[in-house]
């Protein structure tokens, strides 16, 4: 992959590493009234690295994504150079995600 360039690609590999799920904050909304009243609205993402061409590449999913060290994955989605954004390696921000060792899949569609 040339620097820059963003291609959408399937491949089949191995987690390097289990799936961190965290809540990143979107929005929020309030009402000032003495003290604010309102609440911050969240969205879930998960993040792992995987096996990838005799190196590593990082995976970006938004949403829920169930992951263990060692799991046979199918992922497809659009990589990045991580050069582009400070990343060593390759990242891939993934919309399909089907765990071939469990047989659960996560998909955005």
């Amino acid at each position: 992959m040339k620097s820059g360039e963003v291609e959408s690609e399937g491949v089949e590999s191995e987690a390097l590493s289990d799936s961190k799920v965290y809540e990143r904050p979107s929005f929020f909304f309030g009402i000032p009234f003495g003290f604010v009243l309102g609440g911050v609205f969240s969205r879930y993402e998960s993040l792992f690295s995987m096996d990838y061409d005799g190196g590593s590449a990082v995976v970006l999913y938004r949403g829920v994504c169930l992951v263990s060290k060692g799991d046979r994955l199918s992922i497809t989605g659009e990589w990045y150079s991580g050069k582009k954004i400070g990343v060593r390696g390759n990242v891939i921000v993934a919309d399909r995600v089907e765990n071939l060792s469990t047989g659960l899949i996560f998909s955005k569609e």
